[in-house]
């Protein structure tokens, strides 16, 4: 199998590696070959119908590429749709054309894209942090809800500016991600620790949150098996009231990964967070070791 003609995985000696040991005790992340083979069947009945696509291209679009699909559908059919999809929306955006890893993800950061720019003009410098703190293991990002204004991007910011920063994100997360599995052999997915801690009711935004809500679905579709946990931390009580009015608007796929934890206080729950990364670099107020905020982690030297 040869490396994918895509530029973030230009010069990777293999197309996916023979899996690495476990980095730790909590790593259980599977072996991508393994994947494969289990899910032979599937794979060649999915590229056998997305061969005849206009933008399936074999040299791009391997095993591993049709895989995520097939994990995140049960059927064929669902599978190939998503794809076909997802093609047509890289094609749409230009997203297989430029290798954005070192890219910046925080207000005042190079190369950042217009609308993602505008975006973080309504949040401080604690409130957006994509991370990766460990190159062999995933994108962990850190989302302080106190610090996103909900009601000066609602008032101030195009819908198609809220697409395009989500697409700025995921499409640098699933870099990374789709560079860490070929390297590792394991499936490498990425979390997100949202704090409510500095959260107040009266910062809510209801709209704000459908229009996170919709564009969450579209990433969904676009980037499957991309996002493992979206951890609510230090959730108060009163987020029931706006929780049972937004649920609804949430995809199913979206609301399944969310998990409700406070790591600080119950070590259980701060266990889950040590399959994605080390005591060492968890900050201090998730319950672990690492005292920096904002976070400062170094991208990887390749």
């Amino acid at each position: 199998m040869s490396t994918p003609s895509v530029p973030w995985l230009k010069g990777l000696p293999a197309a996916i590696a023979d899996p690495i040991d476990p980095v730790n005790g909590h790593d259980v992340r599977p072996s991508v070959k393994d994947l494969i083979v289990k899910h032979r069947e599937s794979i060649e009945k999915a590229k056998a119908i997305l061969e005849k696509h206009a933008l399936f291209v074999p040299q791009k679009h391997d095993d591993l590429w049709i895989l995520r699909f097939c994990l995140s559908r049960k059927k064929t059919k669902d599978a190939v749709n998503a794809a076909e999809h997802a093609l047509e929306f890289r094609d749409e955006h230009k997203l297989d054309e430029t290798d954005i890893r070192f890219f910046g993800t925080r207000r005042g950061e190079s190369n950042l894209p217009q609308s993602y720019s505008r975006y973080v003009e309504h949040c401080n410098a604690e409130a957006l942090q994509w991370t990766l703190p460990d190159p062999k293991r995933g994108v962990i990002c850190f989302i302080d809800i106190g610090s996103v204004d909900g009601h000066e991007l609602v008032k101030n910011l195009d819908e198609k500016d809220w697409l395009g920063s989500f697409i700025h994100l995921n499409e640098w997360t699933f870099q990374w991600q789709d560079y860490i599995t070929r390297v590792t052999g394991r499936l490498t997915k990425s979390v997100r620790l949202l704090d409510f801690k500095q959260a107040k009711m009266s910062g809510m935004n209801q709209e704000a949150s459908k229009r996170d809500a919709a564009v969450m679905g579209v990433m969904e579709d676009v980037y499957p098996q991309l996002l493992r946990t979206i951890y609510i931390c230090h959730a108060p009580g009163w987020i029931q009231i706006p929780w049972r009015i937004l649920r609804p608007f949430f995809p199913k796929r979206v609301i399944e990964k969310m998990d409700f934890i406070n790591p600080d206080k119950r070590q259980n729950e701060r266990d889950r967070l040590l399959e994605h990364l080390d005591e060492a670099n968890l900050p201090v107020r998730f319950g672990g070791k690492y005292e920096a905020w904002p976070t400062a982690f170094p991208l990887p030297v390749l």
